[in-house]
């Protein structure tokens, strides 16, 4: 087995692993990792078999994530082996390393001196809508100040991010002066995120964002909107998995984390 570089014409066999995990994401999002970070594998023979990824936010951190092995290949340490050659190369360039994990792997990460910093849980709607048209095109000022708003939450710039979102066919985002939300297309289901503001803003946008979707939905609350839990139940949404959202090397998030109320996805932060 031997350790590679991925690019563009291994990604329909990342895409497969993915899948095969049942995981959300689709084309776009592996495109995002190999066009602005680094995605690392493992080959047995001409057969992609593990992944993970490194995304660079700013010059201060950067997000750990598709970290997947296909199931003939588990236990056999492929997975710590890709997150500790990603975690020196964020060493080399003087960035924190930050990922979001399943419960069930958070004794794995810690193990590896990752601390959790806060938590979250997914959220999932079934469809229930008709058919809707989609917002697909976002006004210029929209998009300056959903960038301006993302940024202080998170504690980055990801401009190239939330335009890869919103470049999408079906994406649209939502924002007044202090709340922004945004909705992308997913493989098997609508995800909204990020959401910025306070606990009493973003309802208004959730509804534009939650009426505008048509089949299933997803969100990833952090503990930050833990009071949007009621509005999100009387909507229909059930709790479906915890993630606990770890760093290494630092103590803190970055950025404004009471005004992240929602990820843009585990995968993105």
């Amino acid at each position: 087995m031997q350790r590679i570089a991925l690019n563009a014409a291994l990604l329909p066999q990342a895409q497969a692993l993915s899948d095969e995990a049942g995981w959300n994401q689709n084309a776009a999002d592996w495109l995002v990792f190999q066009r602005h970070g680094e995605i690392f594998g493992v080959m047995a023979g001409e057969r992609l078999v593990a992944t993970a990824a490194i995304l660079p936010y700013g010059e201060d951190f950067a997000w750990i994530s598709m970290v997947l092995v296909t199931a003939e290949f588990r236990r056999r340490g492929l997975a710590t082996s890709l997150l500790r050659h990603g975690m020196a190369r964020l060493h080399a360039q003087r960035r924190v390393a930050l990922l979001d994990a399943t419960e069930a792997g958070e004794p794995v990460y810690r193990v590896l001196g990752f601390s959790t910093l806060t938590r979250m849980t997914r959220w999932v709607r079934a469809g229930a809508h008709g058919p809707k048209t989609p917002v697909s095109t976002s006004p210029p000022a929209l998009q300056t100040a959903l960038r301006t708003l993302d940024s202080a939450a998170f504690g980055a710039p990801r401009s190239f991010l939330l335009d890869d979102f919103l470049s999408r066919p079906n994406a649209g985002a939502w924002s007044d002066d202090k709340s922004a939300v945004v909705l992308r297309p997913g493989r098997h289901a609508w995800q909204i995120g990020p959401v910025i503001g306070t606990q009493d803003r973003p309802c208004a946008l959730l509804t534009l964002a939650i009426d505008t979707a048509s089949g299933a939905i997803v969100i990833d609350l952090l503990e930050a909107g833990a009071d949007l839990v009621p509005w999100l139940t009387r909507r229909g949404f059930t709790p479906r998995r915890g993630f606990c959202r770890m760093a290494h090397g630092r103590d803190t998030l970055p950025g404004a984390p009471t005004r992240l109320l929602a990820a843009a996805g585990p995968e993105f932060g």
